[in-house]
């Protein structure tokens, strides 16, 4: 059975892609941690604090830009098709 994303829920995608990316982020801040908590400053902490929040935020602005660009596109286009099948539980 095939099936058709028409539509795409602009700001929920923003949130689910800054949710994913803020996660993503979180162990390389932790890896850059290490050598500042050893006296070693690779980069200002209130940087390392705030990469992973910075990073949600542009990762939301261009997450719901895409889906935005995407509707635009798949009213005119059709969007995506995708095959389903049913599985025995």
């Amino acid at each position: 059975m095939k099936k058709r994303i028409s539509h795409v829920a602009v700001s929920q995608c923003g949130k689910m892609m800054a949710a994913i990316y803020f996660v993503i982020s979180l162990p390389f801040v932790a890896i850059l941690l290490i050598p500042t908590l050893m006296g070693i400053q690779v980069m200002p902490l209130a940087a390392l604090v705030l990469f992973p929040f910075m990073y949600a935020l542009i990762t939301y602005l261009m997450g719901a830009l895409t889906a935005w660009i995407y509707n635009l596109v798949a009213a005119r286009m059709g969007g995506f098709e995708f095959t389903t099948a049913e599985v025995a539980s």
